[in-house]
């Protein structure tokens, strides 16, 4: 299979969209994770900032302790004594709040290390203070924990601004790290968001192209709704259906004018078609309807309605059972009105019952012809030989004269017969068509002939002839005629020649306005050099009983040549004649190919 049949546009579309999702998915789980770093940069920035703020505050705390705890020395004002206990647990909070946000041993030591720190210096402040409060007052002892105080706390200042010098490092890489998160993350958003704008359109355009499709098949199915339903009013045919599931029926419009109502004059159930059907049909009808109902088995029916207007009409209805897009099973049937067709069916019945009587008649006929009115006729032409072997002598010239006409009056009279008893053959139904080949069929049409061909000193030449579906009987009693006629209607002490050939079918060659084709049809000449006749009478020699005026001279019937029309006719062909007077004849035959 090529890759461009593959390449549907349905399959374009569910691939470009699975594609188009993945990337969304796939960018959205990047964006993700990119929140979520942004947010522990977030988080870490904020927590270094507090980490900051506490130490600075610890600080703070400390040297305002020590300045209150001076001047409280030199004044000796309680008010600057009053603050010793809130100092402390500010101090004490805000590294209970270090100890929580720092996580690595090192920072963990650092704080210990200040914890112990701030021990030692708030002990050192309440020693100092003791010392300040004793009296007397050790002057030289409280300068020397005055100083001891100083260098702690700026032992303390050290080590908070080293961690507060190493959280301004940390912060300036959170902050890298932040503006990183923020830039990727922006990028990210903005791809996301143009994907998703780029999908949404892609699809409001599908959705938009599939509602155009659905738009024009709605457009297209209610143009073929109205050809169907013209259809089947030109036809005289409706459909209709039952779902087995629902109980639901549906008959087309064109059921309710057949009916002559007007579509959709009452509800879609059975019930409701009852009263028009015939009351003489309606209990076979409704039968084989429940049984097909039932069992679930197709039908095929016909019965009579009685419209609205009171006419009666013919219905044939078949009716079958599938299954629908949802997998329910319904019988859907078709109804058409047969009653032209139904009565002409019965008046074709009417006309072969005639017609069978007419061909009984016609064997009758023929029987007569060929034994009852021969056998008188066979009797007069025995006395007559009698007669004339007894009685010649005694029987006048004139007399002699009468029994001669007498005779050749039989005769004419016993050909007649025989040659009507011919035609009817071949104007009867039972035709049979076998495939003959017309060479072996002339064997034998040379074979009766012989006798006369003898006589008569006759040349027949025979070409290669084809093999045609056909009547053999009619086809051999064509060929006797036709031979036979050009043997009666030859040149006085001219040998007859007869050439039987076929030929080639020339382009634009027509008979009777219809033009013939050698794909379709044999063509095959019958030539002789006999009286010939005049070209005006070619149309005349196949008419029944008819015989030209050079016939005086020669015995027949005036039936030979109508026999071979007819035949012809009988095969689905053609014949013709051409003539000459004194040049001879050519009967042309058209008989259909084998198919």
């Amino acid at each position: 299979m090529k890759l461009k049949e593959l390449l549907t546009p349905t399959l374009v579309y569910r691939t470009a969209q699975g594609v188009s999702f993945i990337l969304v998915i796939s960018v959205a789980i990047v964006f993700h994770v990119q929140m979520k770093s942004l947010n522990q940069s977030v988080n870490l920035i904020s927590t270094s900032n507090k980490k900051q703020f506490e130490l600075e505050k610890i600080i703070s705390e400390v040297i305002q302790r020590e300045n209150e705890m001076r001047s409280y020395i030199i004044t000796k004002d309680s008010a600057f004594y009053d603050n010793n206990l809130i100092t402390k647990r500010k101090i004490f909070k805000s590294l209970s709040m270090l100890k929580d946000n720092f996580s690595s041993k090192q920072d963990l030591k650092n704080i210990e290390y200040i914890d112990n720190i701030l021990q030692k210096r708030l002990a050192l402040f309440d020693e100092t203070l003791a010392i300040s409060n004793a009296q007397p007052v050790d002057a030289d002892l409280l300068n020397i924990k005055l100083l001891q105080g100083d260098r702690q706390t700026k032992e303390l200042q050290k080590k908070v601004y080293e961690l507060i010098e190493l959280e301004v490092t940390k912060l300036k890489i959170h902050n890298i790290n932040h503006r990183y998160d923020i830039e990727t993350s922006t990028i990210t958003a903005f791809s996301l968001t143009i994907l998703t704008l780029v999908i949404l359109l892609f699809s409001l355009n599908k959705i938009n192209i599939d509602f155009q499709k659905v738009q024009k098949l709605n457009e297209e199915l209610k143009f073929v709704n109205q050809i169907a339903d013209n259809a089947e009013k030109v036809a005289g045919i409706s459909h209709w259906k039952i779902n087995m599931k629902t109980g639901k029926f549906f008959y087309s419009d064109n059921f309710y004018r057949i009916l002559g109502l007007q579509p959709n004059a009452f509800d879609s159930k059975v019930e409701n078609v009852i009263p028009y059907i015939h009351p003489d049909d309606l209990e076979e009808t409704m039968k084989q309807h429940e049984e097909s109902i039932q069992n679930h088995t197709p039908t095929s029916m016909i019965y009579r309605i009685i419209r609205k207007d009171g006419e009666i009409r013919y219905i044939n209805s078949t009716g079958d059972f599938t299954h629908n897009s949802k997998g329910e099973l319904v019988k859907i049937g078709v109804s058409n009105d047969i009653t032209e067709e139904y009565n002409s069916k019965l008046a074709l019945e009417e006309k072969n019952k005639s017609l069978i009587a007419i061909n009984a008649e016609l064997e009758s006929f023929n029987q007569i012809v060929s034994h009852d009115l021969q056998e008188p006729l066979r009797k007069i032409q025995m006395f007559i030989s009698r007669i004339e072997e007894s009685e010649s002598e005694t029987i006048s010239e004139k007399g002699k004269d009468y029994f001669t006409k007498i005779k050749n009056s039989a005769n004419r009279m016993q050909n007649l017969m025989m040659d009507l008893v011919d035609y009817s053959k071949t104007i009867k139904n039972d035709k049979v068509f076998v495939k003959t080949s017309l060479n072996k069929l002339l064997e034998d049409v040379l074979l009766e002939l012989a006798v006369n061909i003898e006589e008569k000193n006759a040349v027949v030449e025979i070409g290669n002839l084809p093999r045609i579906n056909a009547i053999p009987f009619q086809i051999h009693q064509l060929f006797v005629n036709l031979i036979s006629n050009s043997l009666k209607y030859s040149k006085e002490n001219v040998p007859p020649i007869i050439k039987i050939k076929t030929e080639k079918i020339k382009t634009g060659e027509t008979i009777n306005d219809i033009e013939l084709i050698d794909k379709k049809y044999h063509k095959i000449t019958i030539t002789d050099n006999g009286i010939g006749f005049r070209q005006e009478f070619s149309e005349k020699i196949f008419m029944l009983f008819k015989r030209l005026e050079t016939d005086i001279d020669y015995n027949g019937t005036g039936i030979g040549l109508a026999i071979c029309k007819k035949i012809t006719e009988n095969h689905n062909g053609f014949i013709k004649a051409v003539g000459e007077p004194d040049r001879g004849a050519t009967f042309t035959i058209y008989l259909p190919k084998v198919t």
